[in-house]
């Protein structure tokens, strides 16, 4: 397995990560709330990257921090494909492969310039309903870009650094 591409993680790991992330609800306000969670974080730390929400395929959040490039923008529309055609996390479905030793574009027959098997965009399930967003990061290692997108769902649940 790819360490630097998987970060080390493994799928029960992500798959019981995804199950701690679901939502009780999830509003228009919410999905904007989490994308400004996450690019809070992201500015506290001065990461370059761009971070975007989608309900369904409806951009309703997204911002470009500085040190990002337009071709970030790619990266965000090749991630999201990959969480809107499985349900799962990019990352998640890029260590499920691994481990059986497949390749993502391989295994599922889609084509690299349309789908990015990488690190950084998160589904949002809410409980009852399933997935009816997602948060995608693009700017960093892919593992990296899925830590960042988890701790921006993780602070919009707990409240914190969320200006009222």
């Amino acid at each position: 397995m790819d360490l630097v591409e998987t970060g080390g993680y493994s799928s029960a790991e992500l798959i019981a990560e995804a199950q701690s992330l679901v939502l009780d609800s999830l509003s228009l306000t919410d999905a904007v709330r989490i994308g400004e969670a996450t690019a809070d974080l992201a500015a506290h730390k001065k990461l370059p990257v761009s971070i975007e929400v989608r309900l369904g395929s409806w951009t309703v959040y997204h911002i470009s921090l500085e040190g990002s490039s337009d071709g970030h923008d790619s990266w965000i529309s090749r991630k999201w494909a990959v969480v809107n055609h499985s349900q799962n996390s990019s990352l998640l479905e890029l260590v499920k492969c691994e481990e059986l030793g497949l390749s993502w574009y391989e295994a599922n027959k889609l084509p690299e310039d349309a789908y990015a098997a990488n690190g950084g965009a998160v589904p949002l399930h809410v409980k009852n309903q399933g997935m009816t967003a997602t948060l995608i990061v693009s700017g960093l290692a892919g593992p990296d870009d899925h830590r960042l997108a988890v701790a921006g769902i993780r602070a919009f649940k707990t409240g914190e650094g969320l200006q009222e």
